[in-house]
């Protein structure tokens, strides 16, 4: 599951040349992890299912990615109205995930079960994440091709509605990416003969 917010951040900057400039956005990735415990597969999901923070709609989750796209933009003002002239963001993402902490004394066969699980649920989880990516990538490719407006609150408030309806376009593919994944199932996040998901 993943939960993004917006904030934009609004510059006023009247000595540009009217050329807006897009830039790959600046992503920063943070991951927070609860420790769980346990000698057997059992043991360790049951863990799982009484640690986890990750909770939504009355269902528990193993992991957790958050994302929230930033923008800021400048504009020109000049005889013709007012233009974009850069637009750049930036993406914060959170990963919210289990560490087993004792896996180096696991049975073999158990470590490496878990290891499988955990790059599955991370694969999974990275997806969530390029998804966010992608939602500020088109932020700034909209943005930058607005036409230029008759006045710069006009054009504030536009620029500001696009890149809210891309953040709600892109929380409906999310939904998706969960469905057609199955929270990983379908993908290879499960957990000895548990159906894990995130």
């Amino acid at each position: 599951m993943a939960e993004h917010t917006f904030r934009s951040r609004l510059c006023l900057l009247l000595l540009l040349l009217p050329c807006a400039a897009l830039a790959d956005p600046a992503v920063t990735t943070r991951q927070v992890f609860y420790r769980v415990d346990g000698d057997t597969a059992t043991d360790i999901w049951a863990d799982i299912e009484s640690k986890t923070p990750v909770k939504h709609d009355g269902r528990w989750h193993v992991a957790y990615t958050k994302w929230n796209v930033n923008w800021r933009f400048w504009w020109l003002e000049n005889t013709d109205g007012c233009e974009i002239t850069r637009i750049n963001t930036t993406l914060d993402v959170v990963y919210t995930l289990p560490k087993l902490t004792h896996i180096s004394s696991l049975p073999d066969a158990l470590s490496r079960q878990w290891n499988d699980y955990y790059t599955a649920l991370y694969e999974h989880e990275r997806g969530h994440k390029d998804i966010g990516v992608k939602a500020a990538i088109e932020i700034e490719e909209i943005i930058s091709a607005m036409a230029p407006k008759a006045t710069c609150p006009q054009l504030e408030q536009a620029a500001n509605d696009l890149a809210r309806n891309v953040i709600q376009k892109y929380s409906r593919i999310e939904k998706d990416y969960d469905r057609r994944t199955n929270h990983g199932l379908n993908t290879g996040v499960v957990f000895p003969q548990k159906n894990a998901g995130k």
